[in-house]
């Protein structure tokens, strides 16, 4: 391996021991040589470990740092830390990539203002059951070099492992993934995009992502809400929005985001209580609360409904908010509106009508 190799392929390890030799595989094989691999053994307590050391054995290029369990953030930002290619990308240890993935990707770097490659995905799914959302949420809406806009961005899946940034930018501004906190993904990418200029959408599907029946990605909607409501009410969609905040003002980039900060906010308010527990629900609002208060958005959204609302606790007042936190008179006798339906309330009884959804126009 050269001394300064092209890229950076960073893999997180945490007992995965049935997949792992499929992911080192798909990577050490792949048809450019000038890589290096940094594998975070994240605490493992099965065979992930001695797997991790015979490919090292065979492939002087893996690098093993182990360490205790401290969830995936952390060892994604060991990776970056002890990164030394000129780009650096991120492949989960259950998941794989066709061979030529690296060498098709990174030929698109042919130009300095082009700040990120991004491939398509593959989803794997373990069981026979597939998900329509999921697949379309990972369909690419754009091909080719695109200039990054706010619209693009909301339009972009903000996974971490089917892009290829550049180390230096990740240098630069410091960016990394929130330690402890589910959705790390979201304030990366959020990060990453606003700093950089343009990307390349590549359409061939080169990630392979697996999702297991017991993961998060693998789980139908109700035990989602249980599993996430079990670890924090909820909370971690604003705690990664708040990180996202603190990472805006401190490079003064809210220019970038101000036409869509509110839709990202209000998202990420109603997933937020979608998957918290009905008794988390006002630990979720009055953190939200809190956001508006500690950055003090209503100087920059004075006239924003939904700002207002959260400013002033009006939670019933905020749609999609409003189904889920409706008071005495509200569930006698009112009409409220979420993403999927209109929710009709009289004498406490609760009627779903679907709303039909929004197409995606594709640039």
């Amino acid at each position: 391996m050269d001394v300064f190799p092209i890229l950076t392929v960073i893999i997180p390890v945490y007992n995965t021991a049935n997949y792992l030799k499929k992911c080192l595989d798909s990577v050490i094989n792949q048809t450019i040589n000038n890589i290096e691999i940094i594998c975070i053994n994240d605490g493992s307590t099965d065979d992930s470990l001695s797997i991790l050391e015979k490919y090292q054995e065979i492939d002087h290029r893996i690098k093993i740092i182990s360490k205790q369990n401290e969830g995936l953030s952390v060892a994604r930002n060991v990776g970056i830390s002890n990164a030394s290619g000129k780009f650096i990308t991120f492949v989960d240890s259950d998941d794989y990539i066709e061979i030529n993935t690296y060498e098709l990707a990174l030929q698109h770097f042919n130009s300095d203002d082009i700040d990120a490659v991004y491939f398509s995905t593959n989803l794997v799914f373990e069981s026979q059951c597939t998900d329509a959302n999921q697949e379309k949420y990972y369909i690419h809406k754009y091909h080719g070099i695109i200039s990054l806009t706010p619209e693009i961005l909301k339009n972009m899946d903000v996974c971490a492992w089917n892009k290829i940034y550049k180390q230096e930018l990740i240098k630069e501004y410091k960016i990394s993934f929130p330690n402890g906190l589910l959705y790390e993904d979201n304030p990366f990418f959020w990060s990453y995009m606003l700093v950089s200029h343009k990307v390349y959408f590549m359409n061939e599907k080169l990630y392979n992502y697996t999702i297991r029946d017991n993961s998060i990605m693998g789980l139908t909607s109700k035990r989602k809400i249980e599993k996430l409501g079990k670890c924090n009410n909820g909370l971690d969609k604003l705690l990664c929005f708040e990180y996202l905040l603190k990472f805006i003002f401190k490079w003064n980039l809210f220019s970038k985001i101000e036409p869509i900060l509110c839709d990202l906010f209000e998202k990420n308010l109603w997933d937020g209580l979608y998957y918290a527990k009905k008794n988390g629900r006002k630990k979720v609002l009055s953190k939200a609360t809190d956001l508006v208060n500690k950055f003090q958005l209503l100087d920059f959204y004075p006239t924003n409904p939904f700002i207002i609302s959260l400013y002033k606790k009006n939670y019933s007042r905020i749609e999609n908010v409003n189904s889920l936190f409706l008071n005495l008179w509200q569930r006698m006798i009112g009409v409220w509106k979420t993403d999927k339906c209109y929710i009709i309330c009289f004498l406490g009884i609760k009627i779903k009508v679907k709303t039909k959804p929004n197409k995606i126009k594709n640039n």
